[in-house]
């Protein structure tokens, strides 16, 4: 064999083998995906769906406010590609209608002495549906709802470094304490809570501030979030940073309420399982035209630099990056009958003069023939 015909010989291979390589990618990335969504069309068992709540309440999102610039909006997953393999329907769950009792304002007060709060703290009378108490020592402010069981405790932190002991609690004891607190006032029974996840930042004080801190020798108090899911889909409030059972703990030992608990979140919706209620939902497709036209609502911006113990101040922001689409379902403070599947965009932001961040979008998913369509007020 001489070298004229090794040298067709490897030219054939070459041309061959880029055949190969360029076929290959072509089924991967452009065929492929496309064949699965046909073949899941064509054989896959379609059950209709089960529409048995009739029409359903717009959602009621909470937006951020981000300045008066009209970002721009990028697709920035690892493909580059929306996803395919979403259900074309979900479950809607209905919650707990709201029940008034005669015991709720007895219950409130209950709950406001368990946490620290006496008769002579009470700032509110007892006629309406919103009991209010101020600690006297701590200046920490105690706000239910008697109907809702809506509970929120807050206390300006700031300067009470002395409150606090350094290398006092760590994650597992402030999950710790955290469960112990929502399980004494009566906050901690769903059992999607108790099976569900926490989140925990630790915090210690700079100065008169409070910052996070992930060295437990530091570590004065601790923010923990809980989280549920159903069904393996997330159960999101309107800021998805936060779960709507959330408080900033201490070592119990140090001393007495309410100290040990200086802000607490509670918002409570239980939830009626099991549902044969299914809605048809839009595709990612749909969602994304709607989000890149403006029409999502962005829900979290959390700065790089962002302080979890602080509130953040609005940012311009000019382009979003999303890196992630997914389901989940929405749970709001204000009641509402139904919880029904929303799009969470989620990614980063980019502004100029600063270090961005992340940030993430809400879209309803389900189809909005099957919502109920507000009328714009009259002129």
């Amino acid at each position: 064999m001489n070298l004229t015909n090794i040298s067709n010989i490897i030219k054939k291979f070459g041309k061959y083998l880029l055949i190969f390589f360029v076929s290959y990618y072509l089924i991967i990335l452009v065929i492929a995906p496309g064949s699965a969504s046909l073949i899941k069309a064509i054989f896959s068992k379609k059950e209709p769906a089960n529409i048995s709540f009739g029409l359903l309440d717009p959602l009621e999102f909470v937006e951020k406010p981000i300045g008066q610039n009209t970002p721009e909006y990028v697709l920035n997953t690892k493909d580059g590609r929306l996803p395919t393999n979403f259900p074309d329907k979900m479950i809607v769950y209905k919650f707990k209608p709201q029940q008034y009792s005669y015991l709720a304002g007895k219950n409130a007060i209950a709950d406001a002495n368990t946490l620290g709060f006496t008769e002579k703290d009470l700032i509110s009378d007892l006629k309406g549906d919103i009991y209010k108490w101020r600690n006297s020592s701590t200046g920490s402010l105690l706000t239910i709802e008697i109907e809702t069981r809506k509970l929120e405790l807050s206390t300006n932190l700031n300067g009470r470094n002395i409150d606090f002991s350094p290398g006092s609690i760590n994650q597992q004891t402030a999950i710790e304490a955290a469960k112990a607190l929502f399980t004494s006032i009566f906050r901690f029974e769903d059992s999607l809570y108790t099976e569900g996840t926490q989140a925990v930042k630790l915090g210690s004080y700079l100065g008169n501030k409070l910052y996070e801190t992930t060295d437990i020798r530091e570590a004065q108090v601790a923010l923990v979030d809980f989280y549920r899911s159903i069904n393996s889909y997330q159960i999101l409030g309107p800021d998805p940073s936060k779960g709507l059972l959330r408080c900033i703990v201490r070592d119990k030992s140090q001393g007495k309420y309410p100290m040990n608990h200086p802000m607490i979140e509670a918002y409570y919706w239980e939830i009626v399982t099991p549902s044969n209620a299914t809605y048809p939902i839009i595709s990612p497709k749909e969602a994304w035209d709607a989000v890149k036209g403006g029409r999502g609502v962005i829900t979290m911006v959390t700065p790089k630099e962002a302080n979890p113990f602080d509130t953040n101040t609005p940012v311009n922001i000019e382009r979003i990056l999303i890196d992630n689409i997914f389901l989940a379902y929405y749970e709001t403070p204000n009641y509402q009958k139904y919880m029904q599947p929303i799009y969470v965009f989620s990614g980063t932001y980019t502004t100029r003069g600063a270090s961005g961040g992340d940030i993430a979008i809400y879209f309803p998913a389900v189809a909005g023939q099957y919502t109920k369509q507000t009328t714009p007020p009259s002129q």
